[in-house]
């Protein structure tokens, strides 16, 4: 005989209270696997759950810093805007930084580009004698001065006679904003 048959049989050998005590057994045993299994699913579905949105707060806490990074640079951008005075050009700048030996330094304005809510004021920029410490220092309180000018293109040449002067010709670019020109009805 098989363990099966040996189980039946001694299934109906029982008292009927016996009976029922094992029938209750069996149903609570397996309530309890049953409870047990649903629990374990629903932990594994929570671990799941924790982890996608540990990956998505990670993302998000790197988005938030590149967010931060890129509205620091807008603030530095308008606050150097804000500072534009309405007789700017690129040549006033330049002539500003005090950098530049006397007579050698010539403007051509260019026209006038416009670039949606800016325009860009550009000059093309000839500096003749300068050392090359100079050249550096102007060129570094161009791009970090207190207005937006962008260096657009610039040409360094030394001199056949004096190769410790050069002469640079640059083509400036001052950003400032787009006049607001609107007519109301």
């Amino acid at each position: 005989m098989t363990t099966f048959m040996q189980l039946k049989d001694s299934y109906k050998n029982m008292d009927s209270n016996d009976q029922r005590l094992l029938n209750f057994s069996v149903i609570i045993a397996l309530g309890l696997l049953l409870i047990y299994s649903s629990t374990a699913h629903h932990i594994a579905s929570l671990a799941q759950q924790r982890q996608s949105r540990e990956q998505s707060l990670r993302e998000l806490m790197s988005l938030k810093q590149r967010y931060q990074e890129a509205a620091g640079d807008a603030q530095r951008l308008s606050n150097r805007i804000a500072s534009i005075s309405p007789n700017d050009s690129p040549a006033n700048i330049i002539e500003e930084l005090a950098i530049i030996p006397k007579g050698g330094f010539q403007a051509k304005p260019l026209p006038q580009q416009d670039r949606g809510a800016y325009t860009e004021n550009s000059a093309l920029v000839t500096l003749s004698g300068l050392t090359l410490n100079e050249t550096v220092n102007l060129l570094y309180r161009l791009e970090q001065g207190s207005k937006p000018v962008i260096i657009k293109q610039a040409n360094l040449r030394t001199r056949f006679n004096d190769p410790s002067k050069l002469d640079v010709t640059m083509q400036l670019s001052l950003i400032r904003p787009a006049a607001t020109n609107q007519v109301k009805p």
